[in-house]
């Protein structure tokens, strides 16, 4: 018998935790594809956040405990977080997949046919279907991983509809987004790139791919920065090669998007 995500209850005091001192940091891996980020390892809690992407959430052991802007709270073993939805991470676990799927992208748009809400209760219970997804332990090689992600979407894409078309213009500034962030990408200088006034290309850039043209550009330095990291740039040289001030700038941004310091 299938098993509801259900409310938050007190935890238990045998429940598995991320232990306290590692609740300021994630130590796990991350893994870059094709506009996908996938983190896997320790979930610790976060401040309450937002993000342009598709959040979905597995973990193999503990229940997590997930917090949306109205402060209902829901304990789940999966979940998925809608674009531009606040939540925070009250209670992690040590071993978990975090997948980010850009909601533009095709999958993005089929995930959007799903409906799912911005309450709590919602995320933990479009996750169910991953319990039974047959993912049993973290991936430690690129192969391994991109072979988690294509399970997870496969299982969300299950029940979703056709996605809706995505206007040519929309389409053209998306390609167009990832190779001029060291360019001037206000909309008053996009828009005639694109063929479009300012008005309608920002009612239409939102309406079409779920959030404003802001924190998706945000979204796109955030994942430039965090390549960089990876690759063993300090701070101040991610944040510079990302668009950002200084380091302090990307600290910043880096939190009000994930809740966490980068």
């Amino acid at each position: 018998m299938a098993h509801r995500a259900r409310p938050m209850t007190p935890p238990r005091p045998a429940r598995a935790r991320v232990p306290s001192f590692r609740e300021d940091r994630w130590l796990g891996r991350v893994f870059f594809g094709p506009r996908r980020l996938m983190y896997v390892g320790p979930l610790a809690p976060t401040d309450p956040h937002a993000h342009p992407t598709f959040q979905v959430l597995l973990s193999l052991d503990a229940p997590v405990r997930l917090r949306d802007a109205r402060q209902q709270e829901v304990e789940c073993q999966a979940a998925v977080v809608p674009p531009d939805a606040e939540h925070a991470i009250v209670e992690g676990a040590l071993t978990t997949v975090l997948l980010h799927v850009p909601a533009e992208d095709l999958v993005g748009r089929r995930l959007a046919t799903l409906g799912i809400g911005a309450e709590a209760a919602a995320w933990g219970a479009a996750g169910e279907r991953l319990r039974a997804c047959g993912i049993d332990r973290l991936p430690v090689r690129w192969a391994e991983a991109e072979a988690q992600t294509q399970v997870l979407l496969r299982e969300l894409q299950a029940e979703a509809g056709v996605a809706k078309p995505t206007h040519p213009a929309v389409k053209k500034l998306l390609r167009l987004l990832p190779e001029s962030l060291e360019e001037d990408v206000r909309l008053a200088t996009l828009a005639p790139r694109v063929g479009l006034s300012v008005g309608r290309l920002s009612h239409l850039f939102s309406a079409q791919v779920g959030f404003p043209l802001r924190p998706y550009i945000l979204w796109l330095r955030l994942h430039r920065a965090a390549e960089h990291l990876q690759q063993g740039a300090s701070l101040t040289e991610a944040a510079h090669a990302a668009g950002f001030t200084d380091s302090a700038h990307l600290n910043h941004a880096f939190r009000r998007t994930f809740g966490l310091k980068p």
